[in-house]
């Protein structure tokens, strides 16, 4: 279509913005650009839909830097210099010649001067990201217009319908009328309608609505566990969905029937009105069942913070973990909602979703710290080794899950490995301070026996000594 071949060419101009100026922009004058669209839907395109896209590209590229910086052996003073170089776009061009770094565990400010060795190594890094990465193509990109090209109107005298959407076309003068019926949705909703529409591939035309962030007043903050009997656990020892797995089993098992009956017949199941049928029940139960149970923690607890397990852990969590009939249909369906609804509430709510690193919570003791697999005696039962500490194993990981929410600055995010590491030094810390005084001599015996404190005796001895 007209408008994605516009796009295109708008995205391409941009970029040259980008690398000569640092930045992309929504105003530019693309008077230059060929297109049978009017210059009003050429700049809307820019506008809604250019740039957003690739401004959120950009986004993912600089988490992305983040993540490397923070999980590499670089000094603190080089790491600290290239995090303030990607927070303020200057991978490729000079805006600053020192670097700021606010400490607010001790309250101060540091400035930093910036080394030519320090720049190049920015832009290294940014260019590699960008170069392994598929840049932005539109070739599917929904149709977004504004009061510009697109008008809503209020119907004086039709009955049947809620809206009328005024679109111009091509010939001037000469405007098409679109009705449109609400969904209830739409007006569940909330929020103040904008004049913002959306046309997707198939057709489907969404008004587009402005929410204001609701003032909510409950918990400071709660973590969520993903578990194998029960959807989610919250660190407050409610359990969520716990019959979410039955019912997506049963339906996974009647369409897995279906679809070998299918295969026996020589019918394809993109054929089957009932395979379709089926599939589309199962994906509507799944989104509806994620979109309940956020909406009852948020009116339960009504946080400030939700901690979750990083979404990228969780995908490896269905592979790896869940019967096959089910995490297909998790991996498909609820994944996706998942990601959606979290997205929303922080827009509703401003309620802030942080993921963590979820390494080894399940095998760690949220009331001592001390990690051991011999810790996790079965799939729904935790007793502590080292302090004896009883619960049910999701809540336990729930609430190590709080812990690990103030570990986001850190490197040890990102890895495995080191996020045992810090676990242990968490753990080290623990054992030296006096409140845990009584368990340094039971804790001797079990750290010399358990693996996952190798290289760390020494550390280990010296608080014991005292």
């Amino acid at each position: 279509m007209e408008y994605r071949k516009t796009a295109k060419t708008i995205a391409s101009y941009q970029w040259f913005l980008f690398f000569t100026q640092g930045s992309f922009n929504r105003k530019a004058n693309i008077k230059h650009v060929r297109s049978n669209l009017s210059e009003r839907y050429k700049y809307t395109i820019q506008y809604h839909m250019v740039v957003p896209v690739l401004e959120s590209f950009i986004s993912n590229i600089k988490n992305r830097f983040s993540e490397i910086v923070k999980n590499s052996n670089l000094s603190e003073k080089t790491k600290r210099v290239l995090l303030y170089l990607n927070k303020n776009n200057e991978w490729l061009i000079r805006k600053s010649e020192k670097a700021v770094y606010v400490d607010y565990k001790n309250k101060t400010v540091l400035e930093y001067d910036i080394t030519e060795e320090e720049r190049l190594l920015a832009k290294k890094i940014f260019k590699h990201i960008l170069s392994s990465w598929r840049k932005p193509k539109f070739n599917k990109i929904s149709l977004i217009l504004d009061s510009k090209t697109a008008l809503i109107e209020e119907p004086k005298k039709a009955k049947h319908f809620d809206r009328w959407i005024r679109l111009s076309t091509f010939e001037k003068g000469k405007p098409i009328y679109l009705p449109v019926k609400l969904h209830g949705y739409f007006e569940k909703r909330g929020g103040k309608a904008t004049q913002l529409i959306q046309i997707g591939e198939d057709g489907t035309l969404r008004i587009v609505k402005e929410i204001e962030p609701k003032r909510i007043e409950g918990e400071e903050i709660i973590a969520l566990d993903f578990g194998l009997r029960n959807f989610l656990t919250s660190s407050k020892g409610d359990l969520f969905g716990r019959k979410l797995y039955e019912k997506v089993k049963e339906y996974a098992e009647k369409i897995d029937r279906l679809q070998r009956n299918l295969q026996r017949q020589g019918i394809k199941p993109s054929q089957s009105k009932r395979f379709k049928e089926l599939t589309r029940r199962l994906s509507e139960f799944i989104k509806n069942e994620v979109r309940r149970i956020i909406n009852r923690i948020v009116k339960l607890y009504a946080p400030k913070v939700i901690v979750i397990e990083n979404l990228k852990s969780l995908y490896k969590k269905f592979l790896s973990d869940y019967p096959k009939e089910i995490k297909r249909v998790i991996v498909r369906y609820g994944y996706g909602e998942l990601k959606r609804k979290l997205q929303e509430i922080k827009e509703e709510y401003s309620i802030e979703v942080i993921e963590v690193n979820p390494a080894y919570s399940s095998q760690t003791c949220s009331s001592c710290g001390y990690v051991d697999k011999e810790n996790r005696k079965s799939q729904e039962r935790f007793e502590c080794r080292l302090c004896g500490y009883k619960a049910n194993a999701d809540v336990n990981g729930a609430k190590n899950l709080v812990s690990r929410a103030y570990w986001v600055s850190s490197s040890n995010l990102h890895s495995i490995g080191k996020a045992l590491v810090r676990q242990v030094e968490e753990f080290l810390k623990n054992l030296s301070g006096e409140r845990y005084k009584c368990l340094r001599s039971k804790a001797l015996g079990l750290l010399s026996e358990n693996p996952y404190f190798r290289g760390f005796s020494g550390i280990v001895l010296n608080p014991m000594r005292r």
